[in-house]
């Protein structure tokens, strides 16, 4: 089984992050079946601007939902058994499952449907404060608003590239998640979630699994193995996207007729970033 991870990160720039990810697929997943990891086009942010705080911006958010509907496209084509979006926003994800027929996850959505198994209230832990908005959104868009006990900002305010940092400059880093997990707990959370994959990565490396007596879920790995079941489950027993209303596919011929009076192009699975973990 192969599984088209795609972040919404340059992962060019990320190497302790893309690192991290390679370890955590491999550890989570049985033998003979494999994450591949993307990225956004090498440069999508520039230099100087993390991703948190380029897509606040919804122009900028816009952009870049149209490289993942381009990668959910390519895996498909590719012969990728799942696609898998790791990001907290769940971008372009009502277009992606639109588009193909290979079961396509979502990250909030994958973990805040889990974690209604997990405890009878969740919560999500925040780089920084603009997130809690967004989390708050989708929990409600998912009909979980209720199960949802709040959304904590790490205190002071990071942002991912803040997280790709050595094993000796954690302790600050843990303790601070710590902290929002406490805050969090208070509020009635029973499950916790790091709610940004940079988070997730750094939380998994530290081998954390609960915190103030809550379940520390560990994100990734629950969208890998989620993944993996719901390939399995199409191949299986034919478990598939409802196409009656929300995902309703467009025929072929319009969707390809859209696609050249838009410009739009096939992108190559070689034009992501990410690419040296693919060799």
């Amino acid at each position: 089984m192969r599984i088209w991870h795609q972040s919404f990160s340059d992962l060019d720039r990320a190497p302790v992050y893309r690192a991290a990810l390679a370890r955590h697929a491999a550890a989570v997943l049985p033998p003979g079946d494999a994450v591949a990891l993307h990225g956004l086009r090498p440069g999508t942010y520039g230099l100087d601007v993390a991703p948190i705080h380029a897509i606040r911006h919804c122009y900028l958010e816009y952009l870049n939902e149209a490289q993942v509907i381009e990668a959910a496209l390519a895996a498909e084509r590719a012969g990728y058994d799942a696609f898998a979006l790791g990001c907290f926003f769940d971008p372009a994800l009502r277009a992606v499952r639109s588009l193909v027929d290979i079961p396509c996850l979502g990250l909030s959505e994958t973990c805040m449907l889990v974690a209604c198994s997990l405890g009878q209230r969740f919560g999500l832990v925040a780089l920084e404060a603009s997130q809690r908005a967004r989390h708050e959104e989708l929990a409600r868009s998912y009909g979980l608003r209720e199960r949802l006990a709040g959304v904590v900002a790490m205190h002071p305010p990071i942002d991912e590239y803040s997280l790709e940092c050595e094993e000796d400059a954690a302790r600050p880093l843990l303790a601070a998640f710590h902290a929002a997990c406490g805050r969090l707990v208070e509020m009635g959370a029973e499950v916790v979630i790091p709610g940004d994959g940079f988070l997730n990565e750094f939380v998994w490396r530290q081998e954390l699994a609960a915190s103030h007596g809550a379940v520390v879920m560990d994100a990734l790995g629950t969208l890998f193995r989620y993944a993996q079941f719901m390939a399995g489950a199409r191949a299986s027993i034919g478990l598939q996207v409802s196409r009656a209303g929300n995902y309703a596919q467009p025929p072929a011929a319009m969707l390809a007729a859209a696609r050249r009076a838009a410009g739009a192009a096939d992108m190559a699975e070689d034009s992501f970033s990410g690419a040296a973990d693919r060799r």
